[in-house]
């Protein structure tokens, strides 16, 4: 039987682990800027929302601590099969020996947080062992508003493999929303020159952008958390 991966060395050995420094420092620093909080419960309207809150994910203070652990445990193994030339990389959630496979599309991967980035793709799959499910791919937005006190969105309906789920409930439990939540929510919009980011000034390359609109990271203090 095949072996399902090999272990690395060289550049590839050293690339893998820049890109687990550079997840460490990015969910590091979104800890240090306090963007967390909880998921929260929302009233679906049909009406158009005004000035929302939009975001993928809403991790927890706690989850994003698991998350620096288990990303200081994991080990790197590459798998070059051909059947997996379309993919970045993969875990076995169960996987005691905190294996993540890195696959063809992951060494073409950006080296700095955004989309599709080599942080990005790490943050997704060591979140694969705290629970996180592939329910989709698609970079699904959570959009809701304030309006006479309640907390009102859309429903946002997703059909994945013959399953339907609310874009609340693909934001609490997709790996990939999490992904996008640190690639296109939190991420620097400006370029990093002569030391630091010309959208906010921060020094740190591998960083979250205090700049970044994060209210939706407070919602629960005023409204409702959702169910465990």
């Amino acid at each position: 039987m095949r072996k399902e991966g090999a272990p690395m060395t060289g550049e590839k050995a050293t690339s893998a682990e820049e890109a687990r420094r550079a997840a460490l420092d990015i969910v590091e620093d979104a800890l240090k800027k306090n963007f967390y909080g909880f998921p929260i419960r929302f009233v679906h309207t049909c009406s158009e929302l005004v000035d929302p809150y939009k975001f993928c994910a809403i991790p927890t203070e706690q989850f994003l601590r698991d998350l620096l652990k288990t990303l200081r445990e994991i080990r790197f193994e590459e798998n070059d099969s051909p059947r997996f030339r379309n993919t970045f990389a993969y875990v076995n959630p169960d996987d005691e020996t905190r294996t993540v496979y890195l696959c063809k599309q992951f060494w073409g991967a950006p080296d700095d947080l955004r989309k599709d980035s080599k942080p990005g793709t790490l943050i997704h799959e060591v979140s694969h062992f705290l629970g996180t499910k592939d329910i989709s791919y698609k970079n699904v937005y959570v959009e809701v508003h304030e309006s006479y006190g309640l907390l009102m969105g859309k429903r946002g309906a997703i059909e994945e493999k013959g399953e339907v789920y609310t874009a609340q409930e693909v934001a609490r439990v997709n790996a990939n929303s999490l992904e996008y939540e640190f690639e296109t929510i939190i991420n620097h919009q400006g370029r990093y020159e002569n030391g630091s980011y010309t959208c906010c000034g921060e020094l740190s390359r591998n960083s979250v952008c205090r700049h970044r609109e994060t209210g939706h990271y407070h919602l629960h203090e005023r409204f409702a958390k959702a169910a465990p």
